[in-house]
């Protein structure tokens, strides 16, 4: 007897729990969510001091190097010891448009812990010693990072959609950090990472001593302006196929790319479920296609990434080095009945039912919603509206207007690709040598990573 499949259930989304904000006396914005039982606080300090906000290339990240390395009072293993006492350390979560500090504490320490973080965040030394210490070791990451294909081809799959000089396409190179000087940084610092132009986010259990206590330990901040971001270059066009051969690499990369992306356009609901059917989860048409019928891949995915002020959607797989032609192919037949034909019915409810469960699971609880107010700060949009949209489009958007977002989002010819491996050479594609110049500046990338032709 032929058993029947389980019927398809949609999962509720719940509505975002609201979070209370209010100000310190110097200025300083908080949004907290309380409501957890545990006697728990998870606190970060968001600075609007990300790239976007950067005079010189790699300020923000120099910045959230130095912050760890010392105050003018505590040595940088005096503030570790510190907080290793209480079983907590400080973090900095790695995001483009902020910089983050933050902590995950007990109530029983929270009095201890806090107003130390506050004098991290206030009083951060950047001393010459620790500056030089940071510059070596970003140099030896660097040659560790172009040896291995896999940051190879992000760097570059992102240079070439946005662009070398883009805050969110940049790379360090040998002549970047030739250019940082400890001046600079030490200023940026006095000018971004203040009261004023930022955002303390706070969860866990909330109550009036913790709230005298966030007063206590951020209220005595520095204030200033709140800083606005540079104007952004355009990204490159016209887009190309960019290739670099490593004739001993087992396998090829396979990268693709474009800019536009915007999570405050109204159709980025629908661009998330046109996301999802095409490569975005394991039972994805890339997935189904590649990977499991034709074994060509272990994994193959297409990814949104927003930011703030722009955003990318991109393709990556990781194939062997004589299946290249054939992969490229079904990806481009894959994005064409994206663009050409109506999802089916069935098809259509599996994608529902996963965003909503998936959407559902991570509402889960206070901090499920604490991560999405987050996310909102950080991203610039309203977390209410967004997550109300997102709900809404899930459930009912049709086959066809996913068919038209399709042939917005995947259309032909507006997507930077890159290959990186030892595949044979793409006739059509530009080889990124020693000899020719690529996406970088002044050809460094190429040269640092060996690349042979």
């Amino acid at each position: 007897m032929k058993l029947s499949p389980p019927p398809i259930h949609l999962a509720t989304i719940p509505a975002l729990l609201p979070a209370e904000r209010f100000t310190l006396t110097n200025g300083l914005k908080v949004v907290a969510l309380g409501g957890v039982e545990a006697p728990v606080l998870r606190v970060e300090l968001i600075w609007d001091a990300g790239r976007p906000f950067e005079p010189v290339k790699l300020a923000s990240s120099f910045v959230e190097d130095l912050l760890l390395e010392g105050t003018a009072s505590h040595s940088a293993a005096e503030v570790e010891a510190y907080f290793e006492q209480f079983g907590t350390q400080l973090d900095q979560p790695d995001v483009m448009d902020t910089s983050n500090l933050g902590v995950s504490v007990t109530h029983r320490w929270a009095a201890e812990v806090l107003p130390m973080m506050g004098e991290v965040a206030a009083t951060a030394a950047l001393s010459e010693e620790s500056f030089a210490r940071v510059l070596r070791q970003r140099r030896q990451r660097l040659r560790e990072d172009l040896a291995d294909n896999d940051m190879l081809a992000y760097r570059l799959i992102t240079e070439a959609t946005y662009g070398a000089d883009h805050p969110y396409g940049y790379n360090g190179y040998p002549h970047t950090y030739a250019a940082v000087d400890l001046e600079q940084i030490r200023a940026y610092y006095r000018s971004h990472y203040h009261a004023g132009n930022a955002t303390l986010f706070v969860t866990g259990k909330l109550t009036e001593a913790i709230m005298r206590l966030l007063e206590r330990a951020f209220g005595g901040l520095p204030t200033g302006p709140a800083a606005a971001p540079h104007p952004l270059p355009p990204c490159p066009a016209p887009c190309e196929l960019l290739q670099v051969s490593r004739p001993r690499a087992e396998q090829t990369m396979i990268r693709s790319g474009r800019a536009g992306i915007d999570i405050n356009r109204a159709d980025y609901p629908e661009l998330v479920v046109m996301n999802t059917v095409f490569g975005g989860y394991f039972g994805s048409r890339l997935m189904r296609n590649i990977r499991e019928d034709k074994g060509l891949t272990y994994g193959i995915e297409s990814e949104l990434d927003a930011y703030r002020y722009n955003g990318d959607f991109g393709i990556s797989a990781d194939v062997a080095n004589e299946s290249l032609s054939l992969v490229r192919r079904e990806i481009a037949t894959e994005a064409e009945r994206m663009r050409q034909d109506p999802i089916g019915g069935a098809e259509l409810e599996m994608v529902r039912a996963y965003l909503s469960g998936m959407v559902a699971n991570s509402l889960d609880g206070v901090l499920g919603h604490a991560s999405r107010h987050r996310a909102a700060i950080i991203k610039g949009y309203d977390p209410h509206r967004h997550l109300q949209r997102l709900s809404q489009i899930i459930l009912e958007v049709s086959p066809q207007r996913i068919r038209e977002v399709a042939q917005t989002y995947l259309s032909v010819g507006d997507d930077w690709e890159l290959i990186v491996g030892g595949a044979k050479r793409i006739k059509e594609a530009r080889l990124l040598t020693e000899a020719t110049r690529g996406l970088s500046p002044n050809e460094e990338v190429v040269a640092l990573a060996g690349v042979k032709s």
